[in-house]
């Protein structure tokens, strides 16, 4: 799986051969071949392995309050949790080149969607705790999750696609200055 991401990185989707993957993967061609029914079988198992991998690297527990949970998840969507073996732009990377060829496989498209439906998910759940817990305004939970994912896409892809290095620090700006304000409430004050 991490070999055939690496090469997806360098190669891109549509110049992407096994052979390629090959060179990552240091055993015989054959063996993913005899696993995968071609490439695009392939890269749906690797797309897969990505999704599974990142959803399962940005759990916070429980065991914290709302805000808390909220910078918790928006740093690791932006930061990118620990990923055995695998630098988190280069998983972005590969994201972002499945995305975009994403138009031509339903499959992927499909399972693209789950995985932008579960990280909604996460973020509605922890905007409304906060909401019944008195921690966050009475808002939209599912337009707020939507903003924050959407900053945080943009963010990325015009870090990967534009080699724009500022984008993720102006992401969490916008993040901080304009959307969550509207979410927290005004503390206490004596």
């Amino acid at each position: 799986m991490q070999a055939t991401a690496r090469a997806l990185c360098e190669h891109g989707y549509s110049r992407l051969r096994v052979r390629d993957i090959d060179e990552y993967f240091g055993k015989s061609r054959q063996l993913i071949n005899h696993y995968y029914d071609g490439k695009d079988d392939l890269i749906e198992a690797v797309l897969k392995y990505l999704l599974e991998e990142y959803e399962r690297g940005i759990a916070v527990g429980d065991d914290v309050d709302p805000e808390q949970q909220l910078h918790s998840y928006i740093q690791e969507f932006f930061y990118g949790p620990d990923i055995e073996d695998f630098d988190h732009w280069a998983f972005v990377t590969a994201l972002i080149e499945l995305r975009s060829q994403a138009h031509h496989y339903p499959r992927h498209q499909e399972l693209l969607m789950e995985n932008y439906l579960h990280l909604r998910g996460i973020l509605v759940a922890i905007i409304e705790t906060g909401i019944q817990e008195g921690d966050f305004r009475e808002v939209d939970a599912d337009m707020f999750a939507n903003a924050i994912l959407a900053v945080i896409s943009t963010s990325r892809m015009r870090k990967v696609c534009l080699d724009d290095d500022e984008a993720v620090e102006n992401g969490r700006q916008i993040l901080d200055a304009i959307i969550l304000p509207q979410l927290f409430r005004e503390p206490d004050r004596d």
